[in-house]
């Protein structure tokens, strides 16, 4: 699951999954409809990646909301704000924080690092790429380094 009030962002991280992966990510542009998507199935989302600043509820917010149906979800926190540091963004409750704009590499090392197994196998092919990968559906690269908050 993502959560973020920039579209740009929903598509952009569900296009990179896309290029690499069968996983499906569901993409859900107001903090509350997400919410609603998680109390109806709890068991459905392995990780969510949300935005710290978001209008009517802050990621802080959705992942106290999040842990209290499901303690033991990963909740990653993506933002271009300084205003949390990562030890920060731990000690409220979130499992690790992906700073924007991020790389190829950053991406798929947080999801490897979030326990998602598998989901990112074919990145052995290309390792040593430096991040320049291009998928048939979108130049990755440019497109991560093109998306600010």
């Amino acid at each position: 699951m993502v959560v973020d009030d920039d579209r740009e962002i929903l598509s952009l991280i569900r296009e990179i999954v896309g290029c690499f992966s069968n996983v499906e990510v569901e993409c859900f542009h107001s903090p509350q409809e997400a919410l609603a998507a998680f109390e109806s199935r709890p068991g459905a989302f392995q990780l969510v990646i949300t935005d710290l600043e978001m209008p009517e509820m802050s990621g802080i917010e959705l992942c106290h909301h999040l842990r209290a149906l499901t303690p033991s979800l990963k909740i990653l926190l993506s933002t271009g704000s300084e205003l949390l540091s990562d030890e920060e963004a731990v000690e409220v409750g979130f499992c690790g924080l992906l700073r924007k704009p991020f790389t190829l590499a950053t991406l798929q090392n947080v999801l490897e690092a979030a326990s998602l197994s598998g989901l990112f196998d074919i990145f052995q092919k290309f390792h040593g790429l430096n991040g320049s990968l291009r998928c048939g559906r979108i130049d990755c690269a440019t497109k991560i380094h093109s998306a600010k908050k």
